[in-house]
């Protein structure tokens, strides 16, 4: 480094304390305006180490004009974790990474202006330059990266949505009980069929008690999954029991043409409890 560049260096890393406490009082300026909610990310410690870490490779870089994308990269990962524990949206994150810019740019405004008798014009539109690009790829990442987090975060919650969609309760060793609740659409109905299955082979079941109390309706195609679960549980070696079925739920069956006559069946899921427990 020349002797410019080693002034400016220093100059940039005293400064980093106090870059840092500017970018957090910008992001309380996000949460007073109610476009961040988490006050708690402005105490994270990790949060202005990051940030620290971030500038003093970037103003090096920046001098040697070399873009270092990896290291880029593993700083967008890191501060998006951080951004995504405290509830921070991608709008958020971009605009808080983009008072960073601005704050790093008063900065060479500031030295260059305090030194303008040894900088050339060239050399500041060269670190401007330098700058822009960085911050464009790292809000790039961080986008990616974000979307990639909500992507992970939609299928897990998918995943127990699936689960709980077909809450198949273990009460003894041998004996279940799947209790539905509320209305059952299409979509639902073969997602009871594919999870019974595989749900009464996992438990190693003898009996699945498919309790109907809490379906207020049911048309013509919730009514067929069901019957063909019951069938196909049969050919598994698991004796199915179907308890609580409304009375509109049985005249829809016997409309549609539905033989539940070779089904076990009891008013009410106690009734039913109580006779195959004693099997188990």
């Amino acid at each position: 480094m020349d002797k410019v560049e080693t002034m400016y260096v220093e100059y940039f890393h005293d400064r980093l304390e106090e870059i840092g406490e500017k970018w957090t009082n910008r992001l309380q300026l996000l949460v007073d305006e109610k476009e961040a909610t988490d006050t708690a990310i402005l105490k994270v410690p990790e949060l202005k180490n990051e940030i620290k870490l971030f500038c003093s490779d970037f103003v090096k870089q920046m001098i040697f004009q070399e873009s270092n994308n990896r290291d880029v990269q593993e700083w967008a990962g890191r501060i998006v974790g951080i951004f995504s524990s405290h509830t921070f949206s991608l709008q958020q994150s971009v605009a808080s990474l983009t008072n960073l810019r601005q704050i790093l740019w008063d900065v060479m405004v500031e030295f260059s202006t305090e030194h303008e008798h040894l900088i050339e014009a060239s050399r500041l539109a060269g670190w401007g330059s330098y700058m822009n690009k960085s911050f464009d790829l790292l809000l790039h990442k961080v986008t990616v990266y974000t979307n990639q987090l909500n992507e992970e975060q939609i299928a897990s919650q998918q995943t127990k949505i699936t689960e709980l969609s077909v809450p198949i309760i273990l009460i003894a060793k041998d004996i279940g009980v799947l209790p539905l609740i509320g209305t059952i659409d299409t979509y639902r109905a073969s997602l009871i069929q594919r999870k019974g299955i595989e749900r009464s082979s996992e438990l190693q079941l003898s009996y699945l008690v498919i309790d109907l109390s809490g379906v207020p309706i049911m048309d013509t195609m919730v009514a067929n999954e069901i019957f063909q679960l019951i069938k196909m549980l049969e050919l598994s070696g698991v004796e199915s029991i179907l308890t609580g079925i409304r009375p509109e739920i049985a005249q829809t069956a016997v409309q549609l043409g539905i033989d539940f006559t070779n089904v076990t069946t009891y008013a009410h899921l106690h009734q039913a409890l109580g006779v195959v427990l004693p099997h188990s």
